[in-house]
């Protein structure tokens, strides 16, 4: 208790400077959090993109429906089909008209119907990622009676380009974040301890430890992090819900990525303490 209570007594007397290390240390993490929580997003749609993932097999002109049924039973045999859908070139017209709305006139000037049977393919939830996809399209395509496939490759591979892109910039982030936060503690720390040096002076002459010495300004250095962390997931929170009230589908940072932001906030202020308590410590001596 008289650490913690020698911790509270420190942080009113800096005054300024511990509101300054708090609102500093805040802005730093709210950086970091805004790039967490877009991260977060990207791995949502990418989640919702792969659960929407779905192989088209297109058949050849000349394909009696027979042959197709049977191929049907063929492709259904593989274990990481759920279902298998004939949609014939009528289907697939009508389709292409709903689509189409208001311009579908164009394609009633059509003398035939261009668009080939095909075979929609739903892969089960757990092989809906994009090796699976790939390596499942790679097969079919193989099979006799297929003319092409189709499983919407560009746009899976372009999205989680941008997802690792972004864990990088994630990266690149916390790490700036993390330097411009262990500094901001650190000199914020240096100062309170040369205002306080008689203090410590007295201290060190009775015999008090290193640790003891040390300890107040440590609870700190922790309280100065809690108080950053609380607020920047406050103002996450508040954004993430403006956010959402326009675009219902973004989600906040899960758990995990919340509790790697607090470690990461408090590990950066405590580091930034005992990084500074170190050198005052060193140059006394």
């Amino acid at each position: 208790m008289y650490h913690l209570n020698q911790a509270l007594v420190g942080i009113k007397r800096a005054g300024f400077m511990s509101a300054a290390c708090v609102i500093i240390m805040t802005c730093s993490l709210l950086i970091l959090g805004m790039f967490l929580l877009a991260t977060a997003n990207l791995r949502e749609v990418l989640r919702f993109a792969h659960e929407k993932v779905e192989i088209v097999v297109f058949l050849e002109d000349d394909i009696s429906r027979a042959t197709a049924d049977s191929l049907m039973t063929e492709i259904e045999s593989i274990p990481f089909i759920e279902s298998v859908r004939h949609v014939d070139p009528t289907a697939a017209m009508e389709r292409l008209m709903q689509e189409f709305g208001d311009r579908s006139h164009i394609l009633e000037s059509l003398e035939t119907n261009p668009l080939p049977a095909s075979l929609e393919i739903t892969l089960k939830s757990q092989y809906r990622l994009k090796q699976r996809v790939v390596g499942v399209a790679e097969r079919l395509a193989q099979l006799r009676g297929v003319e092409d496939v189709s499983y919407g490759r560009g746009w899976i591979t372009v999205l989680e380009k941008v997802v690792r892109v972004f864990a990088v910039v994630d990266l690149i982030v916390g790490l700036v974040v993390g330097i411009a936060a262990l500094i901001t503690v650190s000199y914020t720390v240096r100062l309170t301890l040369y205002a306080r040096k008689e203090m410590i002076k007295v201290l060190k002459l009775v015999g008090a430890t290193d640790f003891f010495v040390m300890a107040p300004f440590l609870l700190e250095g922790f309280l100065h992090g809690a108080a950053s962390i609380v607020l920047s997931l406050v103002l996450l929170y508040l954004g993430y819900r403006a956010i959402a009230a326009r675009i219902s589908q973004a989600v906040f940072m899960p758990w995990g990525m919340v509790l790697f932001f607090a470690v990461f906030g408090m590990a950066v202020a405590i580091l930034g303490s005992l990084v500074s308590l170190r050198v005052f410590l060193e140059e006394k001596e």
